[in-house]
This record gives structure tokens, sequence and C-alpha cells, in this order.
């Protein structure tokens, strides 16, 4: 499916994406694939060795690219893998908000503190975590759970992924009745 060195035509794009070749897709539904093909989808379980390396799935070392930061999520609730794009802009909209109260300038300087640019997998795929961000964030915890986070990778001890997902379970009629809420919403404004 895969022609010439590896990377993606669109035509193979449209194919992962389940979709037949022959359908005719709108302009918007060619912007639609081509943005969210970028994003990390999925979740893996993985364990940290005794040095504290834990493999990144190759879905998302392809996206992550050669070099990426080592960084805080953005509620501090876990440790991220962004693109060094992604962090550049994350960090660049820290920047220019900073100024304006002294809280954030707090939360940039601890996201500064946390964040490891230019990181590398080795051979095997594995990413050796810095002591700081896996102390902090993980404990002594071994298990993780790596998942896709739209624009960044997502790594959580598995017990604090069980338990948020305990947590979303229990709440999701809620959320699926805020989503209808919102759609009903969205299509009043465009009518």
């Amino acid at each position: 499916m895969v022609k010439g060195g590896g990377k993606l035509n669109g035509d193979d794009l449209l194919l992962l994406q389940g979709l037949p070749l022959d359908e005719d897709l709108t302009e918007e539904d060619r912007d639609l694939l081509k943005r969210y093909s970028r994003s990390f989808t999925g979740s893996y379980s993985h364990s940290l060795d005794g040095k504290g390396r834990l493999v990144v799935p190759q879905s998302f070392r392809e996206r992550l690219g050669a070099s990426f930061c080592v960084a805080p999520s953005k509620d501090f609730e876990s440790i991220a893998l962004y693109s060094n794009i992604a962090w550049a802009r994350l960090r660049d909209r820290y920047a220019r908000l900073a100024p304006l109260r002294r809280e954030l300038v707090e939360f940039e300087e601890q996201f500064d503190a946390f964040s490891f640019f230019g990181q590398e997998c080795d051979a095997q795929g594995r990413i050796l975590l810095p002591a700081k961000i896996r102390n902090h964030f993980l404990g002594d915890e071994r298990d993780v759970e790596i998942t896709g986070a739209r624009d960044h990778v997502r790594i959580v001890a598995a017990s604090r992924g069980a338990e948020q997902f305990q947590r979303f379970r229990e709440n999701l009629g809620g959320i699926l009745n805020v989503i209808g809420q919102l759609d009903t919403e969205s299509a009043r404004t465009e009518s």
C-alpha cells in the first residue's frame, strides 16, 4: 500500500482512513483528513526498564520526528512528548501570556523547569525519561499508559490512567449530554 520510499501518498492516506478511493471527497473532507492525519491517537501499555527508559510506539515516533521535547502536559497531570514545533508553539503561547499576570510567569517557569528539548529515541525506539520529570510524574511506578492526545503523546502511570478512565466512564452520560447540547447550539448558530 505504501509506495516509494516509505512515504504515504494521498491514495494511501485515504485507504488508511477507511475511505474507498473512488469516493468523491469535498475540499473540506480533504482538509479534515490532512488536519487529523498528524494527530496522535491510540493507547499502549508499556513498562519502564531499570534505567528509566520507555519504548515509544513506532506510530508515535514517526509523528514526533527524530528529535522532540519531553515536558509536562498542559495540565501538569502527566508527562508529554511534543514534536519540536508543537512544543515551540505552546511555549510561545505561554511567553505571550506570561507578562499579563504573575501566576502565568510562575507557570511558565515551572513548565520550563520540566521541559527537556532535543530528546531522541535510541535504536530500539526507547527514550530515557529525564529523572526529574519521571520522578515527579510517575514516582516509583514502572507500568505506564502511553496515549495519543491530539498534538502530543501522554505518558501516565498505569494506575492513574485506570482511575482516569473509570472517572470518565462514570461521567460519560453527562459528557454525552454536553456534546448533544453543543451540537444543538452549533446547528442553531449555523442556520
